[in-house]
């Protein structure tokens, strides 16, 4: 028998093997396998079988399974391959993806030393002979359990538990011995008893129409669309119920890892020790132990961010997308440039699973998929039980400029809104969506403004450090004290960051309990769960953070809203900003009076009749689909077009922008689509790197379009290897422009 194999390589290039007798029954599509590969031995998998090579030279054999564990179920492997195909992708590095490098070798969890009493031990306990006081203490806490206990977590009871423990294993009283130290990374968080999940009228008629179809066992795809506050979570944990009582897993991914932990907890109550977590803030340890538990089929729910739609799990039965319009749905860089909602819907084609996307401003294109009955749509159109959607009030700061530092920030209506709030021991959120403390530096005399070196951008100021920051190649500098254009003097701050905002409204409400959350202050392990759990315990009075506090928070004291700037995002160079600014401020404004207390939410703008933000204040969500896709269909923009970006980068401007010229004429040559460009990228510089692009718009119904001009005509190597120093990549469906 002979197969061709892949490798965790940025190659699409398969090679051929030929299977010894002793393995080809162990052997098929998805199996790890050793290989011969040059001169060392390297892991590939299993692309194909067959009884013939077409292979003309010398076969080599392969040398055995790697691991057996590391096999892919045959649905996932599927998935995988078309994630290769439709995002134009080597499978090498699909698997890569998919396969941490750190798994390839069978995970190891790191020992510690216990400790545990002995009979002899309990006895001179009990006689009281020992004298020695840190040794006493030792002796009763292993006394009060009846499991070895870390020496590590003796510390409470003396100073040096590990040379205490060490006398007393001399005289025979405790025995000594290592064993592994369990990663659970829900270890970290406050777990409840599990709970059983009781759902409204309105709640349950969704359910029992998903429900029907998860006990037909067939592909069926789902919208749910629900204001904020309705109860979304609640109804596909109790489908998550149905789906697992009969023997059935579930995958649940969240766009933001601020709410990985709040969501996990949720099914950790529910299903207890049966849940997962997995994002990228937890370490290799956890990573390692959480995917042996996986594969091992301990687990039936998982929850996490985008990467663990590749989650091994067994049976897969529901896949849920909450918050499915969010665009950190969509892997950027690098490769294979994937959107998990959408190999979601694939996965779970493959594994005859029910698909569930969920929001309260579903994207457009899920929208439209919904008209057309590709996705069926379930609505909740009421907040649960008594909660009703806050009063939205929309403020034109152009009415509030003053030469006060205040008045530029916050509004009058809101200064007085949070006083109010504070007095009556009620909860704010301020939504700022940038972080730093000033935007930019200026200098009055001459408009310079201080650039990255590296990159097309404005720096940041950072007050931490006092430094100005690329928020794109992390690069710091010093602040400047004079202009770097004209040496002048007079440079300021202009623009206000999370850090400004924080500021202003200490000073403004010097009692108040303030916590900020942005990237800055939540780089540390556990940082995202100790802020909202102090929020949840009433030790914050204001939430101050970026998009990241701007879904999924369910606080029943937060009663107040502000949206410090509802312009910020809005004159991006990119068709979805007006979306994308649509959707931050009726997320956010749906955080307000969630519970029995009613709610508000304050939208400062400079724009208040721009139509995505008039349509957001005034929580109308169907008058802006409407608008949003007459536009869309007017400029031929997604839905109504499928939209891919090809990015040319490198050291040298001209080489760049030539060989972006020469690929895009070989494909505007075959006359099956107009590209649009090349041109300078938005940001036509990062970390170094000159950058331009083409556009490619195809129409929807030929979807494989581009791919066939890419296969067919372009070919694949292009995208393996540099030309003349310039790096090509593709984006299928991209998201960013920039």
């Amino acid at each position: 028998m002979y197969i061709r194999v892949t490798f965790p390589l940025s190659s699409f290039k398969t090679f051929s093997y030929e299977v010894p007798a002793n393995l080809k029954k162990q052997v098929n599509p998805g199996v790890c396998v050793k290989a011969p590969f040059g001169k060392q031995e390297r892991i590939g998998f299993v692309l194909s079988c067959s009884e013939k090579s077409n292979y003309s030279g010398e076969t080599k054999k392969i040398v055995g399974i790697h691991e057996q564990d590391l096999s892919f179920s045959e649905e996932l492997w599927k998935t995988l391959e078309w994630i290769s195909h439709y995002y134009i992708t080597p499978l090498g590095k699909v698997l890569k993806t998919a396969v941490p490098l750190s798994f390839n070798n069978t995970y190891h969890p790191p020992k510690e030393k216990v400790a545990v009493i002995t009979e002899a031990g309990i006895a001179v306990l009990s006689e009281s002979k020992i004298k020695a006081p840190a040794q006493i203490r030792v002796m009763e806490a292993l006394n009060q359990v009846y499991e070895p206990i870390t020496i590590s977590s003796l510390k409470v009871f003396c100073s040096s538990p590990h040379s205490v423990c060490k006398r007393l294993e001399e005289k025979g009283f405790i025995k000594i011995t290592e064993q592994s130290r369990i990663t659970d990374p829900f270890d970290f968080y406050t777990t409840e008893s599990v709970k059983d999940v009781a759902l409204s009228s309105d709640q349950d008629d969704v359910y029992q129409t998903i429900l029907k179809s998860i006990n037909k066992q067939k592909y069926s795809p789902f919208l749910l669309k629900g204001v904020t506050g309705s109860g979304k979570t609640e109804v596909y944990l109790k489908l998550a119920q149905e789906v697992i009582k009969s023997g059935k897993s579930v995958l649940v991914l969240v766009p933001e890892i601020s709410l990985t932990p709040q969501v996990a907890k949720k099914f950790r109550h529910t299903f207890g020790d049966k849940v997962a977590l997995w994002h990228s803030r937890m370490t290799k340890a956890e990573k390692g132990w959480t995917w042996q538990q996986l594969k091992q089929g301990k687990f039936s729910v998982v929850v996490g961010a985008r990467s663990a739609i590749f989650a091994p799990v067994k049976n897969l039965g529901m896949i849920v997308v909450d918050e499915e319009q969010e665009s950190s749905f969509k892997q950027e860089s690098p490769a294979p440039r994937y959107n998990a909602r959408d190999v979601s819907l694939v996965r779970g084609k493959n594994a005859n699973a029910t698909v569930i996307l969920t929001s309260a401003t579903p994207s457009l294109e899920s929208h439209y998929n919904g008209l057309l009955n590709r996705l069926k749509v379930v609505n909740l159109s009421k907040r649960y039980g008594t909660a009703v959607y806050p009063k939205v009030s929309l403020v034109d700061m152009k009415n509030e400029f003053s030469e006060s530092e205040t008045s530029n920030i916050l509004s009058r209506e809101l200064i007085i809104d949070i006083q109010n709030c504070l007095e009556k021991k009620e909860q704010v959120i301020l939504l700022k969506n940038r972080r730093g403390f000033s935007l930019i530096q200026q200098c009055r005399s001459c408009g310079y403004i201080a650039l990255c070196k590296r990159c097309s951008v404005s720096l940041t100021y950072h007050r931490a450090g006092n430094q100005m920051m690329c928020h794109y190649c992390r690069d710091a500098n010093p602040v400047a004290q004079v202009c770097g254009e004209c040496g002048s003097e007079e440079v300021h701050f202009a623009g206000a960051g999370t850090q400004k905002v924080e500021e202003v409204v200490q000073d403004t409400f010097p009692q108040a309990r303030i916590l900020r959350m942005d990237i800055d202050t939540v780089r540390k392990r556990g940082a995202h769960n100790k802020i909202l759990e102090k929020v949840a315990k009433h030790e914050v009075d204001i939430l101050l953070g970026t998009q990241m506090i701007a879904k999924g928070l369910d606080f029943e004291n937060v009663t107040l809203v502000g949206v410090i700037n509802a312009d910020s995002g809005l004159f991006f160079p990119d068709f979805r900003a007006g979306e994308r600014t649509f959707q931050l401020i009726y997320q956010v404004a749906g955080r307000a009076g969630r519970h029995k207390k009613p709610g508000k939410a304050i939208v400062q703008t400079y724009n208040p009749d721009d139509i995505y933000i008039h349509t957001a204040s005034q929580l109308d969500i169907q008058k802006f689909y409407n608008i949003a896709l007459s536009h869309r269909q007017e400029l031929q923009y997604p839905p109504f077009s499928r939209l891919s970006r090809i990015l040319f980068s490198g050291n040298n401007r001209s080489s760049v922008q030539q060989v972006a010229f020469q690929i895009t004429d070989d494909l505007r040559k075959t006359g099956k689509v107009k590209p649009i460009g090349p041109s300078p990228a938005p940001i036509e510089r990062i970390q170094g790197k000159w950058r331009f692009h083409t556009i490619i718009k195809t129409d929807r119904k030929s979807p494989f379009l581009l791919h066939n001009l890419i296969y067919g005509v372009l070919g694949t190597d292009v995208f393996e290897q540099t030309i003349k120093g310039v790096r090509i990549q593709i984006d299928v469906d991209a998201i960013s422009m920039l």
